[in-house]
């Protein structure tokens, strides 16, 4: 049996792009990247500290999966247009343990 697979993004909002960024996360970035096979499992907004202010998690049944989903030019498309609305953007693949991973 395959183990799941979690895609963390994690980045900082760009200083007036928060309206656009929200928008295009509800509108764009969820449900394409359902299409594609990933489900949004949590999202994290840090409140304090030298650390991204925010993580975005996706799983995978399997990493062949999101070997597949990373990919995909449609995958690269909107993370190039997350990039427009962010700075630092890192993106993360580990196996799925549940709960909060960084």
């Amino acid at each position: 049996m395959s183990e799941q697979v979690k895609l963390l993004l994690s980045f900082s909002i760009r200083a007036g792009h928060e309206n656009a960024y929200r928008r295009f996360v509800l509108e764009e970035l969820l449900p394409q990247a359902q299409g594609l096979g990933l489900a949004p499992t949590d999202a994290w907004h840090t409140a304090y500290g030298d650390y991204p202010s925010q993580l975005i998690g996706f799983v995978a049944d399997d990493l062949a999966t999101m070997r597949a989903v990373r990919d995909n030019p449609q995958w690269q498309t909107l993370v190039k247009q997350l990039e427009d609305h962010t700075q630092k953007l890192t993106q993360r693949v580990a196996y799925f343990s549940g709960g909060f991973q960084w």
